[in-house]
């Protein structure tokens, strides 16, 4: 019994994790070392069994299987993690890669990330970094910033359907607010573009580093095209506290790489709660940087009648 309880413990279990939120999944499962023994044992036990249930989440399992400790940065694949299913006691449809390596918030990662302090990034198709570089940006919400009211394009008869993304969207765009001063200052001309998903090929800088990313996915939400100017949006219907800057950083370097310096690309954050609209603009210090993002401007909008 002692030798198998130090086994176990040598898989750098946590047992205070106790679910993973990034699939909204029940993403645990439990190992039960129950043994037969009886009072005539060393065992501190006053029946006739004991049983030791440690609860394992499905990443824990993972880094487990392919012996990561959080010590220096790795490479994942896709094939690592759906070979971590086959010795996995929970619930097997649940191994989907893009799902588990999908952590669009730092609030979303599996708690085995933050105690080994790393985040996970596409790389390339079916490939997946365990860096040590923070790739999370906070969004501070400015309470004191006035709440500009901006008029909904009455000339549509089904603008008010839908309170989706591309709803939101649809709205602040004929609104006209994304041609004022603040952002395009100028008429758009293309767009939307670049929707549904695209793979992206370029070297950035991480941290130390420089990497390669080769076929890994991207989409947008909005993208729109000036004279002048490009917009790349990602938008979300609720509130939340930071965002995974790949989110914008991989279409805005996409975008970077084919335009160069023929065009300013703006990049811009969106989120709406309880019917207020807040947007944080961004620019990118480094094109090359993933973490040179930089708010340069925040404003809150509420869409009126």
């Amino acid at each position: 019994m002692t030798e198998l309880i130090d086994k176990l413990n040598n898989l750098n279990i946590n047992n205070d994790e106790h679910t993973i939120e990034e699939c909204e999944l029940d993403t645990t499962t439990n190992i039960n070392t129950n043994t037969n023994t009886n009072t005539n044992t060393n065992t501190n036990t006053n029946t006739n069994t004991n049983t030791n249930t440690i609860t394992i989440t499905i990443w824990e399992h993972i880094l487990n299987t392919i012996h990561y400790k959080g010590i220096d940065e790795k490479i994942i694949t896709s094939k690592d993690i759906k070979k971590a299913k086959d010795t996995w006691k929970g619930k097997k449809s649940q191994f989907e890669p893009r799902l588990l390596c999908k952590h669009d918030t730092y609030d979303t990662i599996p708690p085995i990330f933050k105690k080994y302090n790393i985040c996970i990034i596409s790389i390339k198709n079916g490939e997946y970094l365990l860096t040590k570089t923070h790739i999370y940006h906070d969004l501070e919400y400015k309470n004191e910033s006035p709440i500009i009211e901006i008029r909904r394009n009455m000339k549509s008869l089904i603008l008010n359907i839908g309170q989706s993304e591309s709803s939101n969207l649809d709205n602040l765009r004929y609104s006209g607010l994304f041609e004022s001063k603040e952002y395009l200052n100028e008429p758009i001309l293309f767009g939307s573009l670049l929707n549904s998903r695209h793979r992206c090929n370029f070297n950035m800088k991480l941290g130390d580093k420089n990497i390669d990313v080769k076929g890994s996915q991207y989409e947008t939400d909005g993208c729109y095209e000036s004279e002048n100017k490009i917009l790349v949006i990602e938008c979300k219907t609720n509130k939340i506290n930071n965002f995974n800057i790949r989110q914008l950083y991989y279409p805005y370097r996409t975008i970077y790489d084919y335009v160069k310096e023929k065009k300013e690309i703006i990049t811009l954050f969106i989120t709406t709660y309880e019917n207020i609209i807040y947007i944080w603009k961004f620019i990118f210090t480094n094109p090359l940087d993933l973490t040179s993002i930089k708010c340069v401007s925040f404003n809150r909008y509420k869409i009126i009648n």
